[in-house]
């Protein structure tokens, strides 16, 4: 090599394999500068006509619904679906001329201390949403983890306070065997999910947000930010890092879902009365339905644009390797080192087994399955989005299909109001699905030009 400034990334080698040193990253995000200007920048991300590192498209701004916004809507959601279970139990005949009912349900068949119970389960996070936001406009910056500390434990005290008060009349009422198919499936749950962790009882986000006034608009920002590296562990550090905060995400997704089903579908129908008579078919059909639009509405919430984003650039960073058959054909290929950054088509032994790498730089390491899943999920990120809007237009096709089915008042009155609920869910999802595919297909184009653009300069 001249003398003069020597690239970070080293020079090529045997079997056109290409070793990097860790870069200096002098910010957090995917434009970065590396080294000292923006010529170092160019020369590390392309040497011997190679493209070492994917070229990005920024993504639009997509408002994203607040925390407290988000439980808002849930803490009103599940309010109409417990209301609508007890109508599928309780309703009556009371426009008969000879019904003795002046109501439409027979109220006192509900026990009131179940309904307190529900209450104070499916408003609890959004009473902790809305102390939090009134605590980060008043306590100063440098309180704020000890004064959310301190409002969690009180608040846990508060809600033990007012669940045992209720379980305490409901055991007086009702059998105990009640009581404890009421707690008992909440808490196995939480716990083993969980363990002893008080904070995923009032909130399910995963990581501190912040929020951003961009023309009196604000939008939420998830954290963490990707980082456009070219150290092969840097890059597999980040990936092992993005796939526990996604697993995160989707425990906490699937417990807020399930038990919101839970407390207003299922526990209705544990205490009522065993001489009642109610349409089992529709009462199970309301839970499955109810529960799924959570389940939508909760994965929309933990996996906005920009989370998706984060993932899929990390994606094109880690890059993939295929097994390749026949492994006596005697073709020339390196040990793998996991301190290299492999360019396209590099052929490495790695456990008695060769592989061939696919993607514009490869930092995986071979035959590691996790590495692979990451990379087939979210190479594209607009499949968990066409995955999630088509679970959402499937549920709400379904529920207008039956409610053009349905005669029964009450059962037009539920499957109106539970479909309402899922309109705004299908919105943003179909928003957010459409803006990423034209966002990614133009970073395709891009990415497929400069490397016809970088391989014909070197020729």
């Amino acid at each position: 090599m001249p003398p003069g400034r020597r690239y970070p990334g080293g020079r090529n080698g045997p079997g056109g394999r290409i070793q990097f040193s860790p870069p200096n990253i002098g910010g957090t995000n995917s434009s970065s500068a590396i080294g000292n200007g923006a010529d170092e920048k160019k020369s590390v991300d392309s040497i011997g006509g190679r493209l070492l590192a994917p070229k990005h498209v920024p993504i639009p701004t997509i408002p994203v619904d607040g925390q407290l916004m988000f439980e808002a809507l849930s803490l009103a959601t599940s309010i109409i679906a417990a209301c609508l279970q007890l109508l599928h139990l309780y309703r009556t005949v009371w426009w008969l001329p000879q019904s003795y009912n002046e109501y439409t349900m027979n109220f006192y068949l509900i026990d009131p201390h179940l309904l307190i119970f529900i209450g104070t389960m499916v408003a609890r996070r959004f009473i902790y949403a809305l102390l939090q936001r009134i605590m980060d406009s008043i306590a100063p910056d440098h309180w704020l983890p000890t004064v959310q500390q301190i409002m969690r434990v009180i608040l846990l005290i508060i809600v033990i306070g007012i669940l045992g008060w209720c379980l305490y009349y409901m055991s007086e009422k009702h059998n105990i065997m009640k009581v404890f198919y009421l707690c008992y499936p909440s808490i196995s749950v939480y716990f083993l999910m969980f363990g002893v962790s008080i904070g995923p009882f009032f909130d399910i986000s995963t990581t501190h947000s912040y929020v951003k006034d961009d023309r009196k608009t604000k939008y939420l920002l998830d954290r963490p930010l990707h980082n456009c590296s070219l150290s092969a562990p840097a890059i597999r550090a980040e990936v092992s890092s993005l796939r526990l905060d996604f697993n995160r995400r989707l425990k906490r997704a699937l417990f807020a879902s399930s038990g919101s089903a839970y407390l207003c579908g299922i526990a209705p129908i544990i205490f009522a009365p065993q001489h009642l008579n109610f349409n089992v078919r529709w009462v199970t059909q309301h839970i499955v339905l109810f529960w799924l639009g959570r389940l939508s509405a909760h994965f929309a919430q933990a996996y906005p644009v920009r989370y998706c984003d984060v993932l899929h650039k990390a994606a094109l960073h880690l890059g993939r390797w295929y097994k390749v058959e026949g492994r006596n054909n005697h073709l020339p290929a390196q040990t793998w080192n996991d301190s290299v950054l492999w360019p396209h088509g590099s052929l490495v032994k790695h456990n008695k087994e060769m592989y061939r790498s696919e993607g514009l730089c490869t930092a995986a390491e071979p035959g590691n399955s996790s590495h692979y899943r990451f990379h087939a999920l979210f190479s594209n990120p607009t499949m968990l989005l066409c995955s999630l809007l088509g679970l959402q237009i499937s549920l709400v096709a379904f529920q207008l299909m039956i409610l053009l089915h349905t005669i029964e008042w009450y059962q037009v009155l539920s499957m109106t109001l539970l479909t309402v609920t899922n309109y705004y869910t299908l919105f943003k999802l179909a928003r957010d699905y459409l803006i990423c595919w034209k966002v990614y297909r133009a970073e395709q184009i891009v990415q497929e030009k400069a490397q016809t653009a970088l391989s014909n300069a070197t020729q």
